[in-house]
């Protein structure tokens, strides 16, 4: 339970905040109630609020995928594993989704909204496995003011200060994955959260396609020993289209990737 740890309360006081703001934006631009700001307004306060909600719902269990297909007398391509957030303003055979986002919102404020009374219904798991994303996008680039990594191993020391800091407990590059006769080992893995945390460097030689290729081999090894899987990377310049990168891992391998850009 959390109600006596102030700052994780505060925190999800905060996703709460955003979450409800999110939910009016939604709720009217469905119905179409653009005013008084004027639908392009709107559109841009759902832009800045999308991804940091979709976030929180994440991390609150409540994100949900789908299928939908086409009516039967039409036919045609049946899209499968559609996260309603990144197709926010898209419909699909005259479908929206932003119903089933609203959804997830609401749920995802009652899970937030249990947690802040230390209901032992839900489980989040701890500050860390909030926020522990959000400490290395802040931090991991500062580590570099001086000079670029030029080694993976420089980016990993860089996480293990800021996996320090967090507060988190960590294993550094000695828990194995079996698969066959390959053992694969993350660079760091957190046994409380189930969470394996993998990094890479993207550079001049070792570009995009070639850390995906990694990844892919990671991940089916990886997933069969933790739950969550965070990819880490720290682009010098060669990732062309890192939110593609990003939104391609997440919709195929649901895992979470961060590019972090020199």
């Amino acid at each position: 339970m959390i109600k006596n740890d102030g700052e994780l309360s505060l925190r999800i006081d905060a996703r709460i905040k955003l979450l409800t703001e999110f939910r009016e934006y939604a709720h009217r631009w469905y119905q179409g109630q653009y005013e008084p700001e004027g639908e392009a307004e709107l559109r841009k306060r759902i832009n800045k609020t999308l991804i940091p909600a979709r976030m929180a719902v994440v991390q609150a269990g409540a994100i949900k995928l789908m299928t939908i297909g086409p009516p039967p007398a039409v036919g045609g391509v049946v899209p499968q594993n559609i996260d309603p957030f990144q197709n926010f303003f898209t419909d699909f055979y005259g479908i929206s989704l932003i119903e089933t986002v609203i959804d997830a919102v609401d749920q995802a404020i009652g899970v937030y909204e249990q947690a802040l009374v230390g209901s032992d219904l839900v489980n989040l798991e701890s500050k860390d496995a909030l926020d522990i994303e959000t400490a290395i996008e802040r931090a991991l680039r500062p580590s570099f003011r001086k000079h670029p990594p030029s080694k993976e191993v420089e980016v990993q020391d860089a996480i293990e200060d800021i996996l320090n800091a967090v507060g988190v407990d960590f294993i550094r590059d000695k828990e194995v994955a079996l698969v066959g006769p390959r053992a694969s080992r993350p660079d760091f893995t957190i046994e409380a959260m189930s969470l394996a945390i993998e990094v890479k460097l993207a550079k001049e030689g070792h570009g995009a396609s070639d850390i995906q290729e990694e990844m892919n081999a990671d991940i089916t090894a990886y997933k069969t020993k933790w739950k969550r899987l965070i990819f880490v990377i720290y682009d010098l310049g060669v990732v062309t289209d890192p939110h593609r990168m990003i939104r391609e891992n997440q919709r195929l391998f649901g895992i979470s990737v961060l590019v972090i850009k020199h």
